[in-house]
C-alpha cells in the first residue's frame, strides 16, 4: 500500500515539473511577443494552463504525503507546503486570467498574492525536506531551495509588470520561471531515486 502513496508523491512531483516548463514557455512567449499580438495571447494561455497543471502536482504530493504521515515535524512541512504551492498556483490561475480577459490591474494583484503563496508554500518544503534523513533529501531540499528563490524572482516581475515597468517584469518572470522549473526537476529527480531506493 505504501508503494501507491509513494506513487502518487512522484507522479506529481514530475506533473509539477511538467507544469513549470509549459509556464516557462508561456512566459517567454508573452516577453517576446507585444500586447495584443497572438504570441502574447498563447504565453498568457499556456501560463494559466501550466500553473494549473502545477496546482494538481502539488495537491498529489499533498495527498500522497498526507497519507503516509506518521506525524513528524518535516513531514507536516511538506504538506502544508505542498498545499500552500497548490493554493498560489491556483491564485496564478485565475489571476493570469483575469488579467488576460477582465481587469489587468486586479489579476496582477491576485497573481502576486498567489506567487508569494507559493513561494512560502516551497519554503516550507525545503524546510521539510532539509530535516529529512533519506538518502537523497540533500538533492530534492537543493530543488525545493531553488524554486523557493525562483518563485520570489517570478513575483518580483509581476511587481514590475504591476508598476508598468511591463518588459523588464517580463524578463524577470521568465528567467523566474526557467530556474523554477530547474528547481521541481531537481526534486523529482531526487523523489524518482528515493522511489527507486524504496521500490
Amino acid at each position: 500500500m505504501e508503494v501507491y502513496r509513494d506513487s502518487i508523491i512522484l507522479i506529481g512531483a514530475w506533473i509539477q515539473v511538467l507544469g513549470a516548463g509549459i509556464v516557462s514557455i508561456g512566459n517567454t512567449l508573452v516577453a517576446m511577443g507585444e500586447k495584443g499580438e497572438i504570441v502574447d495571447e498563447v504565453g498568457g494561455d499556456l501560463y494559466a494552463i501550466g500553473n494549473a497543471i502545477e496546482a494538481t502536482g502539488d495537491s498529489l504530493q499533498a495527498i500522497g504525503r498526507t497519507n503516509l504521515s506518521v506525524g513528524k515535524q518535516e513531514e507536516m512541512l511538506g504538506i502544508l507546503g505542498s498545499w500552500l504551492q497548490a493554493a498560489g498556483n491556483a491564485s496564478n490561475v485565475v489571476g493570469g486570467a483575469q488579467a488576460l480577459s477582465l481587469d489587468e490591474d486586479d489579476g496582477l494583484t491576485i497573481d502576486i498574492i498567489g506567487g508569494v503563496v507559493q513561494t512560502i508554500g516551497a519554503g516550507f518544503e525545503a524546510q521539510g525536506s532539509s530535516l529529512s534523513q533519506s538518502a537523497y533529501a540533500r538533492l530534492i531540499t537543493t530543488g525545493l531551495t531553488i524554486q523557493t528563490y525562483a518563485l520570489s524572482v517570478e513575483t518580483i516581475g509581476l511587481l514590475f509588470i504591476k508598476r508598468k515597468r511591463i518588459k523588464l517584469g517580463e524578463k524577470i518572470l521568465g528567467l523566474g520561471s526557467y530556474a523554477q522549473t530547474a528547481g521541481t526537476i531537481l526534486a523529482a529527480i531526487g523523489y524518482s531515486k528515493e522511489f527507486q531506493i524504496k521500490y
